[in-house]
């Protein structure tokens, strides 16, 4: 099984978590999101989804084997660098 986070819900999130937590032997375990709303929301329809405002909890965890940067394009490589420099995938 791959465990994924995901770190930014706004436009194409939801479509990544879909996609993501559809394919066999990928679930998708974390979302952050800086939105209180749409952590709610994201609550609402994944359950067993853990939520965070902050992209750390996601990027370090040791429970994840790669992440999915859906953020804006301005604030990829900062976070992509982090994700890969802790040997997580992006």
């Amino acid at each position: 099984m791959i465990n994924i986070g995901v770190v930014g819900y706004g436009y194409w999130g939801p479509n990544i978590v879909r996609n993501f937590n559809s394919i066999d032997g990928a679930s998708v375990v974390s979302v952050c999101d800086k939105n209180s709303n749409v952590l709610k929301n994201i609550q609402k329809t994944y359950p067993s989804v853990q939520t965070t405002s902050d992209y750390n909890s996601v990027i370090f965890s040791p429970d994840i084997d790669a992440v999915a940067i859906v953020t804006p394009v301005s604030t990829h490589f900062e976070l992509a660098k982090k994700a890969l420099q802790n040997g997580t995938h992006v």
